[in-house]
């Protein structure tokens, strides 16, 4: 093989923008975890959580108003390189009509719609013009959604990255904390999020005529190249939309039968957990379209490595941190306050969902990459339905915890139905034993520091992150000589160089 196609070992095209993907999504959890600590102690809980609700149905709007473009322009594009000149000068058309679409939602709550949500449904004061502001920045999450899926379409998702994780999250820090010092608190970090948006967007949008510009149109749009794209956008516009709610469907129904400090907390949760999800999500950012060629190609070997080796490599990454969170992150309320003290169950469910999602969540590619696209849109409304119904059944009975149990109960649901189609349409198996094999490890480990130290444990800081740092020394001392390969420690090296040259 040549050598320009392989790194250490490593396909070249696992690897490529992986290192800058996990530095990007490092930075802005981190960022995002550091803002959310300020304005989780600035604010309050019960602040936190009309925000929280608020940004929960701008994130609900902005997976419905780019009809599904961020993902089939993943396919439109991997799929065919030989075309993808001609059919990035479709982009401007997609994007003047998904931005146009998104503009409904903001002005439907500027002529009377955030009243009544405030009045029927959200009874928190001040809610609509919280709701508007934060909707504000819609179309412009809308455009930078679509922007993302093109430039992950062909195979450079280095500008969306930068602009979505790094821009995005610095920006936002930076006009809420100057915002904080002049006395604002909750609209501080209302404006600033919306604000935030829309400069991302100004740079990704530009960086775009640049690096995306098509071929000359002076033979017209392929209109019936066009009408392919919206023929599964539909399809791929639902799904999307049918897995956002599921997901927050927890902060919304909690946030209708609970009070905004339940609503608070339970955001606090998320924000610590979603730690669990970093790295594996940097290896994930042109899964997609990996998986359209290799159909294309009639190779399903191929298909299955791509799929496994995620799955595998997602696991050894994302298992350590699942275990930390598991075991400690009920504690949250030393950093936070001790208006944030919460189960250690509820914590348990939230922190196993975002897990096992991480690990099973890109096995949707398998569907939605290759054709199948309505078996998967059919396997995602079910799992909807089911979850508004248990939602519904137990949010009003049991609160924080019927959130994360129901959430819980229903991505399982929804990856054991799909991973059984999955193998049943390809014969592939996308999710091995070495997965369990690796979790088991972790929460051993970690469950091992939990116990050896919980005689000399006050429950302090300090405590917390030595447990944490042996949890971690563990885990890491038994997994790399017996679960890594030599290319999984090649991914690993380069997905740490920006971190050790920054060090350097």
């Amino acid at each position: 093989m040549d050598s320009s196609s392989t790194t250490r070992g490593v396909p070249y095209h696992l690897l490529k923008g992986a290192p800058l993907n996990a530095a990007a999504m490092f930075y802005a959890k981190l960022v995002s975890f550091a803002a959310g600590i300020v304005i989780a102690r600035v604010i309050g809980a019960s602040q936190y959580g009309m925000f929280n609700v608020a940004r929960s149905i701008l994130d609900s709007c902005s997976i419905v108003t780019p009809l599904g473009l961020n993902f089939a322009l993943l396919r439109h594009l991997g799929s065919a390189p030989e075309q993808v000149s001609a059919r990035l000068r479709q982009l401007t058309f997609f994007r003047l009509i998904t931005f146009v679409l998104a503009l409904i939602p903001p002005a439907l709550v500027a002529t009377g719609l955030g009243s009544y949500v405030e009045q029927s449904i959200y009874r928190y004061p001040d809610f609509a013009n919280v709701l508007l502001v934060t909707l504000i920045a819609l179309p412009f999450a809308t455009d930078i959604a679509v922007l993302g899926g093109a430039y992950r379409g062909v195979l450079n998702p280095a500008p969306f990255m930068l602009a979505n994780y790094v821009v995005q999250p610095t920006v936002r820090l930076i006009i809420m904390g100057l915002l904080f010092v002049l006395g604002f608190q909750l609209w501080a970090v209302v404006v600033a999020t919306s604000a935030s948006y829309i400069i991302s967007w100004t740079m990704l949008a530009l960086l775009a005529r640049k690096d995306m510009p098509g071929s000359s149109p002076s033979d017209g749009q392929d209109w019936a190249d066009i009408r392919s794209v919206f023929a599964s956008s539909p399809s791929l516009t639902a799904s999307v939309v049918f897995t956002a709610w599921i997901r927050s469907a927890d902060t919304l129904f909690l946030g209708h039968f609970g009070t905004s400090k339940d609503v608070g907390q339970y955001a606090a949760i998320l924000m610590v957990a979603q730690l669990i999800g970093v790295l594996g999500e940097a290896l994930g950012q042109t899964l997609g379209s990996r998986i359209a060629l290799h159909f294309r190609n009639n190779d399903l070997a191929a298909m299955e490595n791509s799929l496994a080796d995620n799955a595998r490599r997602t696991a050894l990454l994302s298992a350590p941190v699942f275990a930390v969170v598991l075991f400690w992150g009920n504690r949250m309320d030393l950093v936070l306050g001790s208006s944030f003290v919460v189960e250690f169950l509820v914590v348990a469910l939230v922190a196993a969902r975002i897990f096992l999602q991480t690990i099973f969540g890109y096995s949707g590619f398998a569907l939605s990459m290759t054709g199948w696209h309505v078996r998967e849109t059919v396997i995602l409304g079910f799992g909807l339905l089911f979850s508004l119904l248990i939602f519904s059944i137990l949010v009003p009975r049991y609160g924080q915890l019927g959130a994360a149990l129901a959430s819980f109960t229903a991505l399982v649901a929804i990856d054991l139905v799909r991973f059984a189609v999955v193998r049943t349409i390809f014969r592939i198996r996308i999710v091995g034993i070495s997965v369990a094999t690796t979790t088991a490890l972790a929460v051993t480990t970690s469950g091992l520091s939990y116990l050896l130290m919980s005689p000399f444990d006050d429950r302090t800081l300090l405590s917390t992150i030595l447990q944490v740092m042996i949890s971690f020394g563990l885990y890491a001392g038994l997994a790399w000589p017996l679960l890594f390969t030599s290319q999984d420690r090649a991914v690993i090296s380069s997905l740490l160089a920006p971190f050790l040259r920054l060090r350097r």
